[in-house]
């Protein structure tokens, strides 16, 4: 999953074609390790290029995505704006065999002169950095600040000078023939090719190391290559160079079972077999894009939102222990019964039992052997009393036992609840469904109220897709969206799609009055499954969605944002589908 230097060879041509010329209009730092810059230019000449410096995921390249834009810019992207607006990008290098991309920008200074700087995107996994750099290689900032407490051989500082990471000694794929670097492969090889290719060769990734291997051993264990697989890695080593070399790449993401990226490559991938399947794109920006985005909207969110992650979560861990206590207190509530004949058999049997006893033997007329039980008894009450305190505990646990189911059925509901604002949290992409989301919170009583009463937070629109058939599906935000789409904007005749007994998004199907009978089982069938991706279970392999139409739904009095009880409902059984969902959307 890692991106390669091959793979930002080509990326850097694939930039040089698309931005280079392109003058910097907007700067955007969607979180601590992201950047978005927007250039524009003359004809073709244009897009907004994403950075990204996040151990798990870093990258350049060209995105189509539309990123919230931070209510407070961070101090780097406040530096950025300050030295590179207006700027025009006139060079993209690539140093030899590194994961570095150096952007040197032509702008001007506080006074007018014309200055060169230089952004350095550095992807090499945890130590990946954002570097801004004057033109004679001195550091002004960077997203991730290094000094000697983090590495003794190379410091990322403000003011000192910038150089590069220590080389690693391997061959770079574009500087030598194939027969050089088929022999340099041979001579580490010591029965496993994956592991001589990435001691030997630089700037690939595991997976193209694995692709090498798949294509030269055929899968079959060898303790040395012979001549025929010396002359397959030759030749693949040759095609790997004309790709590279031609710019011409296939860029390829493998899907897993539950169709879920799990690896990217710039050339095809036969490596992967069955349940795996490969998809093809036309660019490597469309390329990472597909792979990273719902990765990248998890991870912003999170950053942003781990205080209310932390709030539900022990919420829901704190109700579900109370409730499991209740349930255990439930359960004695069963031994009531008992309590009762007792008392009963205490009455029946005053005249044998004085006081200060403290068992009574009494004979069991409830069973039909009518054998005699023993009763235990308090010493200092009176027969009567006795049979009182049993009544007594009979009476309590009869009352615990209804104020239990209620308190447990309370429960329960509230952690459906916290559930849907989870789930809701899990998939917001922007700072207004976050601000959203804890202002419902707050209405809950579950935060504390920041600001002045009335300001209440604006949110976008529900998602909306439009269906292969031509219907319109609307699709809420969270629970505040659910509730407005469903008893305010949606028509009787609309249908109501929602995931069967788990949290999702309510989907609205826009009909138009149309018969519910006449609508194409395809319409259903792609809003149930856009509905089933848009909930907690968007993972699984098979979901049940309930659908009715909108006037068999109602909102109970008092009841939390995006609760509701339906009748007269149908079920159907499909498979989350993101990629249905991507393709549907409405830009």
């Amino acid at each position: 999953m890692a991106l390669d230097a091959l793979t930002l060879h080509l990326l850097c041509g694939e930039l040089r074609q698309k931005v280079l010329g392109g003058r910097i209009t907007k700067i955007h730092q969607l979180s601590k390790e992201e950047l978005v810059l927007t250039l524009s230019g003359q004809g073709e000449i244009g897009g907004k290029l994403f950075l990204s410096a996040r151990a798990d995921a870093p990258r350049i390249h060209l995105t189509g995505e539309q990123y919230p834009n931070p209510a407070t810019p961070p101090m780097f992207c406040m530096l950025l704006r300050k030295h590179l607006s207006g700027g025009r990008l006139a060079d993209i290098r690539q140093p030899e065999g590194e994961r570095i991309a150096f952007l040197d920008f032509d702008c001007r200074n506080e006074i007018g002169d014309a200055v060169r700087l230089r952004l350095v995107i550095e992807i090499m996994g945890r130590h990946s950095n954002i570097v801004l750099l004057t033109e004679d290689g001195t550091i002004l900032d960077a997203v991730k600040r290094v000094d000697m407490s983090m590495s003794s051989v190379r410091q990322i500082l403000p003011t000192g000078k910038y150089t590069l990471p220590p080389a690693q000694n391997k061959l770079w794929l574009l500087s030598h023939s194939k027969e050089e670097l088929a022999e340099a492969v041979a001579a580490r090889f010591d029965g496993d090719l994956h592991r001589a290719c990435m001691k030997t060769l630089a700037g690939i990734s595991p997976v193209v190391a694995g692709e090498i291997e798949h294509y030269v051993t055929k899968g079959e264990p060898c303790g040395e290559l012979a001549p025929a697989q010396l002359d397959r890695l030759r030749f693949f080593l040759g095609q790997m160079q004309e790709t590279v070399t031609s710019g011409d790449c296939t860029p390829t993401v493998v899907l897993d079972a539950q169709k879920a990226p799990k690896d990217f490559s710039f050339m095809e991938l036969h490596q992967f077999g069955y349940p795996f399947e490969t998809r093809n794109y036309p660019t490597l920006g469309e390329m990472l894009d597909a792979f990273y985005t719902g990765k990248d909207a998890y991870h912003r969110v999170k950053q942003r939102s781990a205080d209310l992650f932390h709030l539900l979560m022990g919420r829901i861990e704190r109700i579900e222990r109370r409730v499991a206590a209740q349930r255990e207190e439930l359960t004695a509530c069963a031994q009531r019964e008992e309590l009762r004949v007792c008392g009963d058999l205490l009455q029946s049997a005053l005249y044998q039992i004085q006081k200060g006893d403290r068992v009574a033997k009494v004979p069991n007329y409830y069973s039909e052997a009518g054998e005699t039980v023993e009763i235990p008894l308090d010493a200092r009450l009176t027969p009567a009393q006795n049979a009182q305190a049993y009544y007594k505990k009979y009476r309590k646990l009869c009352t615990a036992e209804e104020k239990l189911k209620a308190l447990i059925e309370q429960g329960e509901e509230e952690i459906r609840y916290l559930e849907s604002v989870f789930d809701s949290l899990t998939r917001a992409t922007g700072e207004d469904e976050l601000a959203v989301i804890r202002q419902e919170l707050c209405d809950q009583g579950y935060l504390r109220r920041a600001g002045k009463k009335g300001n209440r937070p604006k949110m976008r629109g529900p998602l909306e897709f439009v269906l292969d058939d031509g219907y319109t599906l609307l699709v809420g935000r969270n629970n505040t969206q659910n509730d407005q789409l469903t008893t305010k904007l949606a028509e009787k005749t609309d249908i109501w799609f929602h995931t069967k007994d788990i949290a999702g998004s309510h989907a609205i199907l826009l009909t138009g009055g149309e018969d519910f009978d006449a609508i194409p089982v395809r319409a259903f069938t792609q809003a149930a499954t856009i509905a089933a991706t848009h909930s907690k279970a968007g993972d699984a392999a098979q979901v049940a969605v309930d659908y009715t139409l909108v006037k068999n739904i109602k909102k109970p009095a008092g009841a939390k944002p995006g609760m509701v009880v339906f009748e007269q409902n149908y079920s159907a059984y499909v498979t989350p589908d993101p990629e249905l969902c991507r393709r549907l959307q409405k830009k």
